[in-house]
Protein backbone atom coordinates (compact mmCIF):
# COMPACT_ATOMS: atom_id res chain seq x y z
CA UNK A 1 0.00 0.00 0.00
CA UNK A 2 2.78 2.40 0.62
CA UNK A 3 4.49 2.15 -2.63
CA UNK A 4 1.24 2.29 -4.39
CA UNK A 5 0.45 5.76 -2.22
CA UNK A 6 3.68 7.15 -3.30
CA UNK A 7 3.49 6.52 -6.83
CA UNK A 8 -0.27 7.98 -6.70
CA UNK A 9 1.62 10.99 -5.03
CA UNK A 10 4.17 10.99 -8.08
CA UNK A 11 1.58 10.65 -10.89
CA UNK A 12 -0.12 13.46 -9.35
CA UNK A 13 2.20 15.85 -8.54
CA UNK A 14 3.96 14.76 -12.11
CA UNK A 15 0.74 15.50 -14.16
CA UNK A 16 0.07 19.25 -12.10
CA UNK A 17 3.99 20.27 -12.84
CA UNK A 18 3.15 19.37 -16.40
CA UNK A 19 -0.50 21.17 -16.53
CA UNK A 20 0.73 24.19 -15.13
CA UNK A 21 3.70 24.08 -17.54
CA UNK A 22 1.75 24.29 -20.59
CA UNK A 23 -0.51 26.94 -18.62
CA UNK A 24 1.80 29.18 -17.62
CA UNK A 25 4.31 29.13 -20.70
CA UNK A 26 2.83 31.01 -24.22
CA UNK A 27 5.44 29.32 -26.62
CA UNK A 28 3.34 25.91 -25.35
CA UNK A 29 0.26 27.07 -26.42
CA UNK A 30 -0.29 25.27 -29.94
CA UNK A 31 -2.74 21.82 -30.68
CA UNK A 32 -0.19 19.53 -29.60
CA UNK A 33 0.68 20.89 -26.16
CA UNK A 34 -2.78 21.42 -25.21
CA UNK A 35 -3.42 17.37 -26.04
CA UNK A 36 -0.48 16.43 -23.69
CA UNK A 37 -1.92 18.99 -21.00
CA UNK A 38 -5.55 17.33 -21.25
CA UNK A 39 -3.37 13.55 -21.30
CA UNK A 40 -1.44 15.25 -17.88
CA UNK A 41 -4.88 16.14 -17.01
CA UNK A 42 -6.29 12.63 -17.04
CA UNK A 43 -3.51 11.38 -15.49
CA UNK A 44 -3.95 13.57 -12.48
CA UNK A 45 -7.15 12.23 -12.40
CA UNK A 46 -5.90 8.53 -12.67
CA UNK A 47 -3.82 9.12 -9.67
CA UNK A 48 -6.76 10.10 -7.87
CA UNK A 49 -8.44 7.46 -8.67
CA UNK A 50 -6.09 4.83 -7.68
CA UNK A 51 -5.80 7.31 -4.23
CA UNK A 52 -9.19 6.30 -3.45
CA UNK A 53 -8.81 2.95 -4.55
CA UNK A 54 -5.80 2.69 -1.75
CA UNK A 55 -7.96 3.40 0.72
CA UNK A 56 -11.24 1.21 -0.34
CA UNK A 57 -9.60 -1.88 -1.35
CA UNK A 58 -9.14 -5.29 1.04
CA UNK A 59 -10.21 -5.70 4.32
CA UNK A 60 -12.42 -2.24 3.43
CA UNK A 61 -13.99 -3.54 0.31
CA UNK A 62 -16.53 -5.43 2.50
CA UNK A 63 -17.61 -2.06 4.34
CA UNK A 64 -18.88 -1.01 0.23
CA UNK A 65 -21.96 -0.11 -0.92
CA UNK A 66 -22.81 -1.48 -4.26
CA UNK A 67 -22.79 1.68 -5.26
CA UNK A 68 -20.31 2.51 -3.86
CA UNK A 69 -17.81 -0.35 -5.16
CA UNK A 70 -19.08 0.51 -8.83
CA UNK A 71 -18.27 4.45 -8.18
CA UNK A 72 -14.48 2.97 -6.91
CA UNK A 73 -14.08 0.75 -10.30
CA UNK A 74 -16.02 3.53 -12.50
CA UNK A 75 -13.13 6.15 -11.50
CA UNK A 76 -10.17 3.81 -12.80
CA UNK A 77 -12.01 3.11 -16.14
CA UNK A 78 -12.85 6.84 -16.55
CA UNK A 79 -9.20 8.01 -16.08
CA UNK A 80 -7.77 4.92 -17.83
CA UNK A 81 -9.97 5.26 -20.60
CA UNK A 82 -9.13 9.13 -20.89
CA UNK A 83 -5.21 8.52 -20.41
CA UNK A 84 -5.73 6.37 -23.84
CA UNK A 85 -7.83 8.13 -25.57
CA UNK A 86 -5.63 11.06 -25.48
CA UNK A 87 -2.75 8.82 -26.62
CA UNK A 88 -4.63 8.15 -29.52
CA UNK A 89 -5.62 11.66 -30.09
CA UNK A 90 -1.86 12.59 -29.91
CA UNK A 91 -0.48 9.47 -32.83
CA UNK A 92 -3.48 10.96 -34.68
CA UNK A 93 -2.25 14.64 -34.55
CA UNK A 94 1.10 13.77 -34.50
CA UNK A 95 0.49 11.46 -37.83
CA UNK A 96 -1.52 14.69 -39.68
CA UNK A 97 1.09 17.17 -38.58
CA UNK A 98 4.25 14.80 -39.90
CA UNK A 99 2.00 14.09 -43.57
CA UNK A 100 1.28 17.88 -43.86
CA UNK A 101 4.71 18.80 -43.20
CA UNK A 102 3.50 21.58 -40.85
CA UNK A 103 5.35 23.34 -38.38
CA UNK A 104 2.21 23.49 -36.29
CA UNK A 105 -0.96 21.74 -37.33
CA UNK A 106 -3.96 24.31 -38.10
CA UNK A 107 -6.67 22.96 -35.71
CA UNK A 108 -8.33 25.97 -34.13
CA UNK A 109 -8.80 26.30 -30.24
CA UNK A 110 -11.86 25.34 -30.60
CA UNK A 111 -11.32 22.16 -32.14
CA UNK A 112 -9.07 21.30 -29.74
CA UNK A 113 -12.02 22.03 -27.62
CA UNK A 114 -14.43 19.58 -29.26
CA UNK A 115 -11.22 16.65 -29.34
CA UNK A 116 -11.19 17.00 -25.76
CA UNK A 117 -14.62 17.19 -24.88
CA UNK A 118 -14.93 13.83 -27.07
CA UNK A 119 -12.28 12.12 -24.82
CA UNK A 120 -13.97 13.07 -21.87
CA UNK A 121 -17.34 11.68 -22.83
CA UNK A 122 -16.35 8.81 -23.65
CA UNK A 123 -14.51 8.19 -21.28
CA UNK A 124 -17.53 9.30 -18.63
CA UNK A 125 -19.57 7.01 -20.61
CA UNK A 126 -17.26 4.09 -20.44
CA UNK A 127 -17.29 4.57 -16.52
CA UNK A 128 -20.56 4.39 -16.37
CA UNK A 129 -21.69 1.52 -18.08
CA UNK A 130 -21.21 -0.49 -15.89
CA UNK A 131 -23.48 1.15 -13.04
CA UNK A 132 -26.81 1.94 -15.43
CA UNK A 133 -26.79 -2.03 -16.34
CA UNK A 134 -24.30 -3.81 -17.68
CA UNK A 135 -23.46 -5.36 -14.59
CA UNK A 136 -23.48 -9.08 -13.24
CA UNK A 137 -25.87 -8.10 -10.13
CA UNK A 138 -28.30 -9.49 -11.27
CA UNK A 139 -26.61 -12.46 -12.97
CA UNK A 140 -23.81 -13.92 -10.21
CA UNK A 141 -23.00 -16.93 -12.96
CA UNK A 142 -21.84 -14.44 -15.37
CA UNK A 143 -19.30 -12.14 -12.51
CA UNK A 144 -15.97 -11.90 -13.13
CA UNK A 145 -13.29 -12.72 -10.62
CA UNK A 146 -11.14 -9.67 -10.66
CA UNK A 147 -14.15 -7.51 -10.69
CA UNK A 148 -17.04 -9.33 -9.19
CA UNK A 149 -19.80 -7.09 -9.69
CA UNK A 150 -18.64 -6.35 -13.38
CA UNK A 151 -20.20 -9.19 -15.75
CA UNK A 152 -17.44 -11.32 -18.03
CA UNK A 153 -18.81 -9.85 -21.48
CA UNK A 154 -17.80 -6.41 -19.87
CA UNK A 155 -14.45 -7.21 -19.24
CA UNK A 156 -14.51 -8.89 -23.13
CA UNK A 157 -15.05 -6.01 -24.28
CA UNK A 158 -12.95 -3.59 -22.37
CA UNK A 159 -9.73 -5.55 -23.09
CA UNK A 160 -10.82 -5.81 -26.62
CA UNK A 161 -11.19 -2.25 -26.88
CA UNK A 162 -8.11 -1.25 -25.49
CA UNK A 163 -5.92 -3.79 -27.19
CA UNK A 164 -8.04 -2.14 -30.57
CA UNK A 165 -7.12 1.07 -29.48
CA UNK A 166 -2.96 -0.36 -28.89
CA UNK A 167 -3.02 -1.72 -32.37
CA UNK A 168 -4.42 1.67 -34.12
CA UNK A 169 -1.07 3.57 -32.41
CA UNK A 170 1.58 1.37 -33.21
CA UNK A 171 -0.16 1.54 -36.82
CA UNK A 172 -0.06 5.33 -36.87
CA UNK A 173 3.46 5.14 -35.33
CA UNK A 174 4.74 2.16 -37.71
CA UNK A 175 3.69 4.58 -40.97
CA UNK A 176 5.17 7.59 -39.27
CA UNK A 177 8.39 6.26 -39.08
CA UNK A 178 8.73 4.69 -42.39
CA UNK A 179 7.64 8.34 -43.46
CA UNK A 180 10.52 9.79 -41.66
CA UNK A 181 13.33 7.25 -42.29
CA UNK A 182 12.22 7.70 -46.27
CA UNK A 183 12.10 11.11 -46.19
CA UNK A 184 15.86 10.94 -44.05
CA UNK A 185 17.12 8.96 -47.02
CA UNK A 186 15.66 11.21 -49.52
CA UNK A 187 17.38 14.03 -47.45
CA UNK A 188 20.74 12.39 -47.23
CA UNK A 189 21.35 12.71 -50.68
CA UNK A 190 20.88 15.75 -51.22
CA UNK A 191 22.42 17.12 -48.10
CA UNK A 192 25.85 17.41 -46.54
CA UNK A 193 25.33 16.76 -42.73
CA UNK A 194 23.73 13.11 -43.67
CA UNK A 195 25.10 12.12 -40.08
CA UNK A 196 22.57 14.67 -38.35
CA UNK A 197 19.98 12.96 -40.54
CA UNK A 198 20.90 9.47 -39.07
CA UNK A 199 20.93 10.73 -35.49
CA UNK A 200 17.28 12.38 -36.16
CA UNK A 201 16.31 9.13 -37.28
CA UNK A 202 17.65 7.14 -34.46
CA UNK A 203 15.97 9.95 -31.98
CA UNK A 204 12.76 9.58 -33.58
CA UNK A 205 12.94 5.61 -33.49
CA UNK A 206 14.12 5.40 -29.67
CA UNK A 207 11.04 7.69 -29.18
CA UNK A 208 8.61 5.24 -30.46
CA UNK A 209 10.39 2.59 -28.68
CA UNK A 210 9.69 4.38 -25.76
CA UNK A 211 6.27 5.24 -26.31
CA UNK A 212 5.45 1.75 -27.53
CA UNK A 213 7.33 -0.30 -25.26
CA UNK A 214 5.94 1.77 -22.10
CA UNK A 215 2.32 0.83 -23.64
CA UNK A 216 2.82 -2.53 -24.14
CA UNK A 217 4.84 -2.94 -20.90
CA UNK A 218 2.06 -1.19 -18.73
CA UNK A 219 -1.27 -2.57 -20.64
CA UNK A 220 -1.04 -5.81 -22.23
CA UNK A 221 -0.38 -7.78 -19.18
CA UNK A 222 -3.66 -6.52 -17.74
CA UNK A 223 -5.76 -7.02 -20.50
CA UNK A 224 -4.77 -10.35 -21.23
CA UNK A 225 -5.14 -10.83 -17.84
CA UNK A 226 -8.79 -9.68 -18.15
CA UNK A 227 -9.16 -12.33 -20.81
CA UNK A 228 -7.99 -15.18 -18.96
CA UNK A 229 -10.13 -14.49 -15.82
CA UNK A 230 -13.11 -15.24 -18.64
CA UNK A 231 -11.52 -17.33 -20.93
CA UNK A 232 -9.65 -19.40 -18.32
CA UNK A 233 -11.72 -20.28 -15.46
CA UNK A 234 -9.13 -22.73 -13.98
CA UNK A 235 -6.22 -19.84 -14.61
CA UNK A 236 -5.17 -17.88 -10.66
CA UNK A 237 -5.61 -14.19 -12.00
CA UNK A 238 -6.34 -12.78 -8.54
CA UNK A 239 -2.61 -13.82 -7.59
CA UNK A 240 -1.53 -11.45 -10.28
CA UNK A 241 -4.28 -8.75 -10.14
CA UNK A 242 -2.28 -6.24 -7.97
CA UNK A 243 1.14 -6.59 -9.80
CA UNK A 244 -0.64 -5.69 -13.23
CA UNK A 245 -2.92 -2.78 -11.81
CA UNK A 246 0.25 -1.14 -10.26
CA UNK A 247 1.96 -1.60 -13.63
CA UNK A 248 -1.40 -0.23 -15.37
CA UNK A 249 -0.71 2.64 -12.63
CA UNK A 250 3.00 3.39 -13.38
CA UNK A 251 1.84 4.24 -17.21
CA UNK A 252 0.26 7.30 -15.66
CA UNK A 253 3.66 8.10 -14.25
CA UNK A 254 5.79 7.76 -17.57
CA UNK A 255 3.22 9.56 -19.55
CA UNK A 256 4.42 12.93 -18.62
CA UNK A 257 8.25 11.64 -18.75
CA UNK A 258 7.90 10.25 -21.97
CA UNK A 259 5.53 12.97 -23.58
CA UNK A 260 6.61 16.06 -21.90
CA UNK A 261 10.38 16.07 -20.31
CA UNK A 262 12.17 14.69 -23.44
CA UNK A 263 11.58 17.81 -24.68
CA UNK A 264 14.43 20.36 -23.66
CA UNK A 265 11.83 23.16 -23.55
CA UNK A 266 9.73 21.91 -21.16
CA UNK A 267 12.54 20.48 -18.87
CA UNK A 268 13.70 23.92 -18.88
CA UNK A 269 10.30 25.08 -17.99
CA UNK A 270 9.91 22.59 -15.37
CA UNK A 271 13.15 24.05 -13.55
CA UNK A 272 12.03 27.51 -13.70
CA UNK A 273 8.79 26.41 -11.80
CA UNK A 274 10.48 23.98 -9.36
CA UNK A 275 12.99 26.45 -8.72
CA UNK A 276 10.34 29.27 -8.50
CA UNK A 277 11.93 31.54 -11.39
CA UNK A 278 10.46 33.46 -14.20
CA UNK A 279 10.41 32.29 -17.61
CA UNK A 280 11.34 35.65 -19.70
CA UNK A 281 9.08 33.67 -22.46
CA UNK A 282 6.30 33.12 -19.93
CA UNK A 283 4.34 36.64 -20.81
CA UNK A 284 4.60 36.38 -24.57
CA UNK A 285 5.90 34.29 -28.00
CA UNK A 286 9.40 34.44 -28.44
CA UNK A 287 11.96 32.67 -31.16
CA UNK A 288 11.53 30.34 -29.62
CA UNK A 289 7.74 29.54 -30.17
CA UNK A 290 8.10 28.95 -33.59
CA UNK A 291 10.43 25.80 -32.58
CA UNK A 292 7.94 24.55 -29.99
CA UNK A 293 5.74 22.57 -32.83
CA UNK A 294 4.46 19.20 -32.29
CA UNK A 295 7.38 16.75 -31.31
CA UNK A 296 7.35 14.23 -34.32
CA UNK A 297 7.12 16.82 -36.83
CA UNK A 298 9.91 19.30 -34.79
CA UNK A 299 12.06 16.31 -35.28
CA UNK A 300 11.54 15.25 -39.01
CA UNK A 301 12.24 19.23 -39.75
CA UNK A 302 14.85 19.55 -37.30
CA UNK A 303 17.59 18.97 -40.45
CA UNK A 304 15.61 21.55 -42.37
CA UNK A 305 15.72 23.71 -39.68
CA UNK A 306 19.05 23.02 -38.56
CA UNK A 307 17.31 22.74 -34.90
CA UNK A 308 19.88 20.50 -32.89
CA UNK A 309 17.37 19.61 -29.83
CA UNK A 310 14.81 17.23 -30.42
CA UNK A 311 11.46 16.86 -28.89
CA UNK A 312 9.42 13.62 -28.06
Amino acid sequence: MGLGITVCIFIMLANLLVMVAIYVTRRFHFPIYYLMANLAAADFFAGLAYFYLMFNTGPNTRRLTVSTWLLRQGLIDTSLTASVANLLAIAIERHITVFRMQLHTRMSNRRVVVVIVVIWTMAIVMGAIPSVGWNCICDIENCSNMAPLYSDSYLVFWAIFNLVTFVVMVVLYAHIFGYVRQRTMRMSRHSSGPRRNRDTMMSLLKTVVIVLGAFIICWTPGLVLLLLDVCCPQCDVLAYEKFFLLLAEFNSAMNPIIYSYRDKEMSATFRQILCCQRSENTNGPTEGSDRSASSLNHTILAGVHSNDHSVV
